[in-house]
């Protein structure tokens, strides 16, 4: 993996509280539980049915920490698999960008198999609270091929206007969704969160020229998994019927993958990665040690290329 995410990681463990920052004015303080309040943002049912969003700074240095790896690495994982059809220079339109792991991935796939590309990368997002892994990413950019690096905060389902501006203004040739539609679906009925993603890819397509590529890397559950949760989003359920409207489509080329990281067939969704497991031989032991990092590649894919 890139350079550019350990550096990350290494700045969200020296920033990261080992006490829980919302215990510091109080007489006891705790040692800090982030694993264990993590949970509590991605599945409302751990947080007695209710809605929440990172809003805690520790919070945020310790996702960069636990998930850096693995949503980076199935990211550059698919980016093997469609390296023909990639641009040699992305400029990359990132929706939800959070802490940039989409970037971590392009960075580490230019840097490994294009050295001398750079990459331009514009983030949207709507949580101020990632802007101290903006600012640090912004202060050392420039030594990891970035060529431009943008983060524009913004809230994309209630600003559609403004992001179709941001494409005709800017004409990116990859539109990454990293996480982002099932996160979206916390916080909008899924039947909007569909008609959104939709909406976007014709509207997107519309706009840009041929070789535009828009790529999706979302969650991926077992069938047993989701009849125990039910009322808990699946980035594929999503994915699905997105993948089925342009199925049929001459003018868009639909690719499919995911990670049989359980041997069932529930979790099928295109081609399958041969590989599950993150590669946690390289990762400088100061963080190995100090975080919890996830270990196993799950998540399905979709991309769709403009003809």
């Amino acid at each position: 993996m890139c350079l550019l995410v350990y550096d990350v990681m290494r700045m969200a463990k020296e920033r990261h509280s080992s006490v829980c920052l919302s215990s510091l004015n109080s007489l006891f303080q705790r040692e800090s539980n982030c694993e264990r309040c993590l949970p509590k943002v991605h599945f409302k049912r751990k947080n007695n049915g209710n809605v929440r969003d990172y809003d805690c700074k520790n919070m945020i240095y310790y996702y960069c920490g636990r998930y850096s790896l693995k949503h980076a690495g199935e990211l550059f994982t698919l980016l093997q698999q469609i390296s023909h059809r990639l641009p040699d220079n992305p400029r990359i339109l990132s929706i939800g960008c959070g802490p940039c792991t989409d970037l971590f991935a392009f960075e580490a796939y230019f840097k490994t198999y294009k050295p001398y590309k750079k990459i331009e990368y514009h983030g949207l997002e709507k949580n101020m609270l990632w802007k101290d892994i903006h600012d640090f990413i912004t202060k050392h950019g420039k030594k990891h091929n970035l060529s431009r690096f943008r983060i524009t905060y913004i809230d994309v389902m209630s600003e559609v206007q403004k992001v179709e501006e941001i494409i005709k203004n800017e004409k990116p040739n990859i539109i990454s969704f990293q996480y982002v539609l099932s996160d979206m679906a916390k916080y909008h009925p899924v039947s909007s969160v569909k008609r959104f993603a939709e909406e976007f890819v014709q509207k997107a397509f519309e706009i840009l020229p041929k070789s535009t590529m828009i790529v999706f890397n979302d969650t991926n559950v077992l069938q047993s998994y989701a009849e125990r949760n039910p009322d808990e989003v699946k980035g594929r359920d999503i994915l699905e019927p997105l993948a089925d409207k342009f199925w049929h489509s001459r003018n868009i080329s639909v690719f499919k993958y995911y990670f049989p990281y359980r041997n069932d067939p529930s979790l099928q969704f295109g081609g399958a990665h041969s590989k599950c497991e993150v590669d946690m031989g390289n990762v400088p032991a100061d963080l190995k040690n100090y975080f919890e990092i996830w270990y196993e590649y799950r998540s399905a894919q979709l991309v769709l290329i403009k003809n």
